[in-house]
């Protein structure tokens, strides 16, 4: 993979803050090339038609070379200042994964599943600043090096029991998990405070299901899941992308942990599907930003705040209409309770404090897939999020539109898709957060519009790969490691 990016945006401050600029205009312009590539072997074994042992072995490489200039003039009751940066940011990251599943279906009602997953991640970014009062005296800014280092290796077995007794059908799980976490954040001397890290975790799972008259089914489920820190959660550097909202990352972060239990029930039709979901989720060491005013910057960090309490119905709706249209509908009803906090940034005597929030929120979330002539094929998704409650504040409702167009050739060998994210420019975080001495009202856009083309060319007798077992995984989104906010 290659590829380039370049981006620009501009930021109007106003302010009445005593002593400080009534205006000022910063403007950055950054330059991004990245590049990546993976290798994976496979070997599969066939014992008899019902049982099998498959390995794969993987590297993943990738990274991405960013030069940003950041140019800011304030104005004050009697005089003008100005500043300059250039910020050059060379993030490597690369890992290996290992996984072997072992698949036995004993008899027509039994089934035995088991495996490992290994991933080793490794990613060294060093960040150079170069600081002015214009372009042209910037110089070396030791203040500002960084240089990033971030290991982590997680090792996870598994094993899975189901099976069906009548018209009872049950699944028993464990997975546990092995983690170790090395950061180091040095400057530009090589001083640093290595920061290290290692937890061994028990994930248990159990699913129990009961078919009824009427192609009727009630199902009982509970788990346990993990989502862990990212990179530039954890990297303690501060990003200078705004020099009046400073972010940086926490080392100490613990994983979330999160016990859910659900009761389904599933009705289906020829040409339509209804599932109703009732959930209970408790979450431990929930993960979320925490702001401060130190002098006239705010500052931003990340900590495991509290406990989170979630109970609500979830609604999907499956439907076949028109032999040419299926629609996939949920919609999540649901109370959020967020636990207070206390937290006491570095050098500071006075704690920040988080309040215990709850309110009522919802979302839903539409997916609408045509056929229309001459090979044609369109899909449509739209969402939307209610107000939700967060540290220190709430998140303002938000919605999204995507669309997709794909065209088939030549018995479907051919075929080009032509995708448009956020048609609507809406998928936008709107946040009002509050804290000693500041009220902050802002809104952070991921990207705004895309437009992205396809042109996909199948030959040979490829089939599709079989999705791997995910019991080794956890339920953590993937995301770059690097000096990012």
């Amino acid at each position: 993979m290659f590829g380039s990016m370049n981006s620009s945006s501009n930021i109007n401050y106003l302010s009445n803050v005593p002593n400080s600029y009534y205006k000022s205009f910063r403007s950055s312009d950054s330059d991004n090339s990245m590049n990546g590539g993976n290798l994976e072997v496979g070997y599969k074994r066939d014992f008899t038609k019902d049982s099998y042992l498959d390995f794969t072995a993987s590297y993943n490489k990738w990274g991405m070379d960013n030069t940003s200039i950041y140019d800011q003039t304030s104005y004050y009751t009697d005089k003008t200042t100005s500043s300059y940066q250039r910020q050059l940011n060379n993030m490597n990251h690369h890992n290996w994964e290992f996984q072997l599943d072992y698949q036995n279906k004993i008899n027509d009602n039994t089934k035995l599943e088991a495996g490992y997953k290994g991933t080793l991640g490794r990613e060294n970014s060093p960040v150079e600043t170069y600081s002015g009062q214009a372009e042209s005296s910037a110089v070396f800014d030791n203040n500002l090096y960084n240089r990033f280092i971030y290991n982590q290796d997680v090792h996870a077995l598994y094993a899975t029991y189901s099976g069906r007794i009548k018209k009872f059908g049950y699944q028993i799980g464990m997975r546990g998990e092995y983690s170790k976490v090395n950061t180091k954040s040095e400057d530009y001397t090589f001083t640093s405070t290595p920061f290290q890290k290692d937890y061994f975790s028990l994930f248990p799972s159990a699913f129990i299901s009961y078919s009824l008259p009427d192609n009727n089914e009630i199902q009982l489920n509970y788990t346990r899941r993990i989502s862990r820190p990212w990179g530039g959660q954890l990297n303690s550097f501060m990003n200078i992308t705004d020099s009046t909202n400073i972010s940086f990352g926490n080392p100490k972060l613990n994983p979330e942990y999160s016990n859910a239990l659900e009761l389904n029930y599933i009705k289906n039709w020829e040409n339509h599907t209804l599932s109703f979901s009732g959930y209970y989720r408790t979450t431990d060491d929930v993960i979320q930003s925490i702001r401060y005013l130190d002098g006239n910057v705010m500052k931003s960090t990340y900590e495991n705040v509290a406990q989170t309490t979630s109970a609500g119905v979830e609604l999907v709706g499956k439907d076949k209409l028109f032999k040419i249209l299926d629609l996939t509908t949920t919609v999540n009803l649901f109370y959020y309770k967020l636990d207070g906090f206390s937290y006491l940034p570095a050098g500071k005597t006075t704690p920040v404090i988080g309040n215990a929030d709850e309110n009522f929120s919802w979302n839903a979330r539409m997916i609408a897939n045509i056929i229309l002539p001459k090979s044609f094929s369109l899909q449509l998704t739209g969402g939307y999020n209610a107000k939700q409650v967060v540290a220190q504040g709430t998140q303002k409702a938000n919605y999204m539109l995507d669309a997709g167009l794909r065209k088939s050739f030549m018995n479907k060998r051919f075929s080009l898709s032509i995708n448009a994210r956020d048609i609507l420019d809406s998928r936008k975080q709107h946040t009002i957060t509050y804290g000693t001495g500041f009220i902050q009202d802002s809104e952070n856009w991921r990207g705004g519009r895309k437009i992205g083309f396809t042109l996909t060319y199948n030959f040979g007798n490829m089939r599709a790969k079989n999705n791997k077992q995910n019991k080794a995984n956890d339920d953590s989104m993937s995301m770059p490691m690097g000096n990012e906010e």
